[in-house]
């Protein structure tokens, strides 16, 4: 993973063993009112792609319908952007491939999970992650894709929620350990970027 562009804790992200295989721009804040507002500055700046921006804890974090709340520290908030090559995403059926590719790799963890249509993670009827997409066009042609990813980890929550912390204990990874899981969930679904298949 490359060090450009890595900012406020990033340097500290790059030097975990995430196990990526992008050439990831990251941004980390310890707060900030939404990432998305933070990724479409970045984007607008010009950073390369692919690129995210991570906050430990957000004060309007964006749900679906424009909801707003708040995310603790102790989860994995984040918004990304991946350049997109080969066919467009079906729009709607791209919040629904996000979910899929995050509870792949919640099964390595050994973690079985449900999908709660359009958006959501769950296990036993409590949420654990909801996701956030959309496409950026020019023209006839994607610019990027972007993702929005809020993943309950290490942190108290309130039913119907649940954190990863609850379901697997001591086997929850730490806080970098999120965030690696969160890339490469998005890597999963860029194969024609990757130059391989999943």
């Amino acid at each position: 993973m490359t060090n450009t562009g890595l900012s406020h804790g990033g340097a500290l992200l790059a030097r975990q063993r995430l196990r990526l295989r992008l050439p990831w721009r990251l941004r980390l804040v310890p707060v900030c009112g939404s990432t998305e507002d933070l990724l479409s500055a970045w984007l607008a700046a010009g950073v390369p792609l692919p690129a995210a921006v991570l906050a430990r804890r957000q004060r309007q974090g964006r749900g679906q319908h424009g909801r707003s709340w708040q995310a603790p520290a102790g989860g994995l908030w984040l918004s990304a952007a991946l350049p997109w090559g080969g066919a467009a995403p079906e729009a709607e059926r791209l919040p629904l491939l996000v979910v899929e590719a995050l509870a792949a790799e919640l099964r390595l963890l050994g973690l079985e999970t449900s999908i709660k249509p359009p958006n959501d993670l769950m296990v036993a009827n409590r949420k654990l992650a909801g996701v956030l997409t959309a496409i950026n066009w020019r023209g006839g042609e994607i610019r990027h894709v972007r993702f929005g990813l809020g993943l309950n980890g290490r942190h108290p929550i309130r039913p119907p929620g649940v954190t990863l912390e609850q379901l697997l204990g001591p086997r929850c990874p730490p806080w970098p350990g999120l965030v690696g899981l969160g890339l490469r969930a998005l890597e999963r679904l860029c194969p024609e970027t990757l130059g391989q298949k999943n």
